[in-house]
């Protein structure tokens, strides 16, 4: 009997679609961005999930995809709910370990931790500075989500076997976020995994939200963890 209740993949398009939108995003969009208009390049990390939603908002304009069968549904809603929720709080709970392992070991009086509170970033401090992050944060990962995983990622698990499938979940996650990092290429995997497991888009969402916090909780309260977990970024 399976651990995970799942809800079947119902998706009929093919790979022509994806392929083709990736295609736009990665060999006309980002390179006119960046080579035609460099004074935009600020405006890089808003316009990809604006993109990767246009193009979710256009598949279910057209009747090319319905919200059920990208993965925004409540099938199985308590068991998805739990899993992001274990996942991300496993993530974000992740900091605060680590910053208390780094002072009762002694680690903090490393020369490796030398200066690392100077590390803290300069922004506004406070509940708005994390409600500026927090709110672009949701629409961002709903449009990256929505395209990465549940239009991209459900053609391949459809065209190829599905452990491969996850893994160039990954990989194109950190491809299109021109991010070859191992924390990027991990989080995709994880999502995919998740998504594979359970045929929704709830904990893959959970689990991206809570990896962004648990970022932006390293660069404004955790410097140390940050430095300890450099090879991630």
């Amino acid at each position: 009997m399976p651990i995970f209740k799942r809800t079947d993949f119902k998706g009929t398009w093919g790979m022509k679609g994806p392929v083709g939108t990736l295609a736009v995003y990665s060999c006309v969009l980002f390179p006119v961005l960046h080579i035609l208009f460099p004074q935009a390049q600020k405006l890089g990390p808003y316009i990809y999930p604006a993109y990767f939603g246009m193009v979710v908002l256009l598949l279910i304009l057209t009747r090319y995809a319905t919200w059920h069968q990208l993965g925004f549904h409540k099938e199985h809603w308590k068991q998805n709910l739990v899993l992001g929720c274990l996942a991300g709080g496993l993530v974000v709970g992740m900091a605060p370990l680590l910053e208390f392992f780094i002072g009762v070991s002694g680690l903090d009086q490393n020369e490796l931790f030398s200066g690392a509170d100077q590390r803290l970033s300069h922004e506004p401090e406070g509940n708005f500075s994390f409600i500026a992050f927090i709110i672009p944060t949701i629409f961002f990962t709903l449009a990256e989500q929505g395209f990465l995983t549940g239009y991209v990622l459900q053609a391949l698990i459809r065209k190829t076997k599905p452990a491969l499938a996850v893994y160039l979940g990954g990989l194109i996650f950190a491809l299109v976020h021109f991010d070859l990092q191992l924390g990027m290429f991990l989080l995709g995997l994880i999502a995919s995994s998740f998504y594979l497991l359970t045929g929704s888009l709830m904990a893959p969402l959970i689990f991206q939200i809570a990896c962004h916090t648990a970022g932006w909780l390293l660069v404004h309260h955790y410097p140390k963890v940050f430095t300890l977990l450099g090879f991630l970024f």
